[in-house]
C-alpha cells in the first residue's frame, strides 16, 4: 500500500543521497584539480629555475646547470627530467636522469602561458611535463636582440600526486559511505518522529464512530499544518452528528405519525370483528380517510428521498407566474374568507422558467399553511414581481406564535411549533417537500420576518428567456399535497 511516510522516505533519501553524491564528487574533483595545479606550478617553477641558469653569449648558448644543485634531476633517483633544444631541434642540454637516445616530447607554448600534460617518462612511469619557448638572457644587447629561441621541456614523476589523489578518492568514498549509512539510519527515524502527530490524529479519528460523533479532535499541541485538517474533521463530525440526530428524530417522528392512524385502523378492525352486527357505514369512510392520510405521508417521504438523492425529475419551461399564483389561490379564497383573513394580492407581469407542476405544489403548500395557521382576522399578502433576471414570489402571513429561532426549523421534516401532535392533516412535511421541489428546479425557497412581524416565504428563480404568449393558459396539476 502506498503511504506518505514511504514516499517521503524514498524522496528524502533520494534527494539527500543525490546531494551527498554530487557534493562529494564535486569536492573530489575540485581537490584533484587543486592538487594537479599545485603539481604543475611546482613543475613550472623548476622550468623557470632552469631558464634563469640559461644565457646566451657570442659564443653560443650556455647552461649553468648541475643535477646536484636540483636534486630531483639526479640520475640515480630519476624523478625529474628536462631537455633544452633549439627551435630547429638541436639539443642544447639535458638532465643526467634522461637516458641517452631518449627525448621528451617537444610540445611547447608561450612562456607566459605554459601548458602541462600527462606523459610517459623514460623509466616507463607516469608523469607530467611542461614545455614553453623562451629566449635566454644575454649580457650584450646586440646578442639579446638576435637571440635564438629555445624550447624547454621539464617532466616529473607523478607517483606522489597519484598517491595523494588515491588517498583523496578513498577518503571521499569512505566519508560518502559513512554519510549514506547515517542518512539511511536518521531519515526514517526523523520522519517517524515528525509524523507522530499525524498518526495520533488518525488514531483519534479512527476511535470516533456513530455512537461518539459528539467527540471532537483536540487542536492544542497539534502542528500548524494539522490544525486545519483537524478543524475540518471536527466540522465534518459536527455535520455527521446533526445528520444522524436528524435521521433519528425523523425515524421517531415517522413512527409517531404512523402510530396514531395504525392504532385507529386496528381499533376499528377489532370492533368490526367483535360486533359485526353493529357496524356503522361511516366506518368505511373513516377507514378510507386514514388510509389516504398514511398514503400521503409515505408519498411525501418518498418524494423527499428522491429529491435529496437528485432523482426528482424537474422540467424547465416558461410559465406566467401571475396566472399560476392567481389560479392557485382560488382554491383557498373561500377558506380565508370563512376565517376572516385580510388578503392582499399584488401580481406583476413576470414570466418564469421552471416546472409548473412542482411550482403549483409549492404554492399549494404555502397557501394551505398560511390559511391554516394565520390567526382569525390576520393578514395574508401574495405578490409576484420581476427582479433583474429572476422572478420573485412572496407570501406573507401573520404568525404571532413563531420566533426568530424557529425559522431554521421550518423546513425540517415533521417539525411543528406545538409540542403535542394534533393528529390533523398537517404532519410537518409540506415545507420540507416544497424546499426539495425548489432545489430540484434550481429555485430557492427561504423564510424570514418582515417589518410587521409577519412570516414571509420567498420563492425566487430564473426568469423565462422568452415571454409567455398572451392568453396562454397555465394548466398544471399539483403532484403532492400535505
Amino acid at each position: 500500500m502506498n503511504s506518505i511516510r514511504g514516499q517521503l522516505t524514498r524522496q528524502l533519501l533520494g534527494a539527500v543521497l543525490l546531494i551527498l553524491g554530487g557534493g562529494l564528487t564535486a569536492l573530489y574533483f575540485g581537490a584533484r584539480r587543486a592538487a594537479t595545479d599545485q603539481f604543475d606550478r611546482t613543475l613550472q617553477a623548476k622550468a623557470l629555475a632552469i631558464t634563469t641558469l640559461t644565457s646566451q653569449t657570442t659564443g653560443g648558448t650556455r647552461v649553468e646547470f648541475s643535477d646536484r644543485f636540483m636534486r630531483g634531476f639526479e640520475d640515480y633517483e630519476s624523478r625529474d627530467f628536462f631537455q633544452l633544444r633549439e627551435a630547429g631541434g638541436r639539443e642544447i642540454a639535458r638532465s643526467e636522469s634522461l637516458p641517452p637516445g631518449t627525448n621528451l616530447p617537444d610540445r611547447v607554448t608561450r612562456m607566459d602561458r605554459p601548458r602541462a600534460w600527462d606523459v610517459e617518462l623514460p623509466n616507463h612511469r607516469a608523469g607530467r611535463a611542461i614545455g614553453f619557448a623562451f629566449i635566454p638572457s644575454a649580457p650584450d644587447a646586440r646578442v639579446r636582440e638576435g637571440g635564438t629561441e629555445l624550447h624547454l621541456v621539464v617532466a616529473s614523476d607523478r607517483r606522489e600526486l597519484d598517491e595523494t589523489l588515491w588517498q583523496l578518492l578513498a577518503l571521499s568514498a569512505g566519508w560518502g559511505a559513512l554519510l549514506v549509512g547515517a542518512t539511511l539510519w536518521v531519515i526514517p527515524r526523523v520522519l517517524r518522529r515528525g509524523l507522530q502527530p499525524l498518526d495520533a490524529l488518525g488514531e483519534q479519528a479512527a476511535g470516533i464512530d456513530a455512537g461518539s460523533l459528539g467527540t471532537r479532535l483536540g487542536l492544542d499541541g497539534l502542528p500548524a499544518e494539522l490544525r486545519p485538517i483537524a478543524g475540518r474533521l471536527n466540522e465534518l463530525f459536527g455535520r455527521l452528528e446533526q445528520s444522524f440526530e436528524r435521521e433519528r428524530r425523523f425515524s421517531a417522528d415517522l413512527a409517531h405519525e404512523l402510530r396514531t392512524p395504525l392504532a385507529e385502523l386496528r381499533s376499528m378492525a377489532e370492533c368490526a370483528l367483535k360486533w359485526p352486527e353493529s357496524r356503522d357505514p361511516a366506518t368505511d369512510q373513516e377507514t378510507l380517510a386514514i388510509a389516504q392520510q398514511m398514503e400521503r405521508i409515505v408519498a411525501n417521504i418518498l418524494a423527499l428521498v428522491r429529491g435529496e438523492q437528485g432523482q426528482l425529475a424537474a422540467k424547465s419551461e416558461p410559465f406566467a407566474a401571475a396566472s399560476l399564483v392567481r389560479d392557485t389561490w382560488q382554491r383557498f379564497a373561500s377558506r380565508a374568507a370563512e376565517r376572516g383573513l385580510h388578503v392582499t394580492i399584488r401580481l406583476e407581469q413576470a414570466d418564469g422558467s421552471g416546472d409548473p407542476a412542482l411550482l403549483r405544489s409549492i404554492l399549494v403548500n404555502l397557501c394551505d399553511n398560511a390559511v391554516e395557521y394565520t390567526p382569525p382576522g390576520g393578514d395574508i399578502a401574495l405578490a409576484v414581481r420581476r427582479d433583474a433576471e429572476r422572478v420573485v414570489i412572496t407570501l406573507a402571513n401573520t404568525a404571532n406564535e413563531l420566533e426568530a429561532a424557529d425559522l431554521p426549523k421550518l423546513f425540517d421534516r415533521f417539525w411543528r411549533k406545538e409540542a403535542a401532535r394534533s393528529g390533523g392533516v398537517h404532519v410537518g412535511l409540506g415545507l420540507a417537500l416544497s424546499q426539495t421541489f425548489a432545489k430540484a428546479m434550481g429555485w430557492e425557497l427561504t423564510a424570514s420576518f418582515d417589518e410587521q412581524r409577519r412570516l414571509v416565504f420567498t420563492l425566487a428563480g430564473p426568469a423565462a428567456a422568452a415571454p409567455v404568449a398572451a392568453g396562454q393558459a397555465v394548466e398544471v396539476e399539483s403532484r403532492i399535497l400535505t
